[in-house]
């Protein structure tokens, strides 16, 4: 009798497994709720982002003027809200049509962002890049400088 007993007591969740329980079981029907599906793309998407922001913080730990600042850091968290924001919007938008296709645009255009940002925070570490990605980083970091939205200055 002790043993079922024992049993029993070890099935009943503790006050900690309950609480992360909740938390865990919380914030996947807000994920849910947010962004439809979970998907392959949103999770790297996710990935993207942790592994910008920490190469973003090496980045400003390598160079040798730039000093580590939890504004810069806040602000490149709010970024990423934002950036989440819009993936949201995307989600939104494709239910409104009852298409699926603007979140999927938003999510790989914003992975190769996340990707480039990554690369450059990378080189900016000393990381060698090879030539051919350092060329069209150059390139989209001069189309940024005199480009914004297709709009071509003469």
């Amino acid at each position: 009798m002790n043993e079922i007993n024992e049993i029993a007591r070890s099935l009943i969740p503790v006050r900690m497994e309950a609480v992360w329980g909740g938390i865990t079981g919380v914030t996947g029907t807000m994920a849910t709720f947010l962004f439809g599906q979970w998907n392959d793309a949103l999770q790297a998407l996710a990935v993207f982002m942790l592994i910008d922001y920490i190469t973003g913080v090496m980045a400003a730990y390598m160079k040798p003027r730039a000093k580590l600042s939890s504004k810069r850091g806040l602000r490149g968290i709010v970024k990423k809200i934002a950036l989440v924001t819009f993936v949201v919007f995307a989600h939104y938008l494709d239910l409104a049509i009852g298409q699926n296709i603007f979140m999927v645009l938003v999510t790989y255009a914003l992975l190769g962002n996340e990707g480039l940002s990554i690369t450059e925070n990378l080189s900016h570490c000393g990381v060698p890049i090879p030539v051919s990605i350092r060329d069209k980083l150059e390139q989209l970091a001069h189309e940024k400088e005199g480009d914004s939205y297709g709009d071509r200055r003469s």
